[in-house]
């Protein structure tokens, strides 16, 4: 079933990028894929490349019409950059605001961010239910912004979505 939401469907860029600390679950697969038909998501992390069991379990919560990938951050950035990922209606899933930095960073032309689900962590203040932010989180965010990247924050395709402004 397909919600209304507040996006214009011929505005959309692909690849999407979100960050959420929980990387591929039901909200991620079913909310955003099923909703933008999305083929393919692709988790970048450093961390989580180098655990095979831990890939092989995210590989497992996506269903058969669409398909999961782990990339190193560098690997990301470059299939991106070289337009590897061109025609495919896809997300890129980001772990923390430290990781979209490093891609920014790696080249990767990041334009847009959705911020949709920093969970509490110790020194971290709730900006919004699904989102609390460190001075970290912040300062990556801010660097972001500072080279034209927009961030917005939004959990479900359905909500409503909250500019990022610092």
């Amino acid at each position: 079933m397909k919600l209304p939401i507040p996006w214009k469907k011929d505005k959309l860029q692909f690849p999407m990028v979100r960050i959420d600390d929980r990387l591929l679950h039901g909200q991620v697969i079913v909310g955003w894929g099923h909703q933008f038909e999305l083929t393919r998501f692709i988790v970048a992390s450093d961390r989580v490349k180098k655990d095979q069991a831990y890939v092989s379990a995210l590989q497992s919560l996506v269903p058969p019409d669409m398909n999961a990938t782990v990339e190193s951050l560098q690997d990301t950035a470059e299939n991106w950059s070289e337009k590897r990922y061109n025609g495919e209606r896809m997300m890129i899933v980001l772990e923390s605001t430290g990781d979209a930095l490093k891609l920014f960073k790696a080249g990767a032309p990041l334009k847009q961010v959705t911020l949709g689900g920093l969970h509490f962590r110790e020194e971290s203040e709730e900006v919004l239910p699904y989102l609390f932010l460190s001075r970290w989180d912040r300062l990556a965010l801010t660097e972001l912004i500072n080279n034209g990247v927009k961030i917005v924050c939004q959990d479900l395709p359905a909500s409503k979505s909250t500019p990022y402004t610092g």
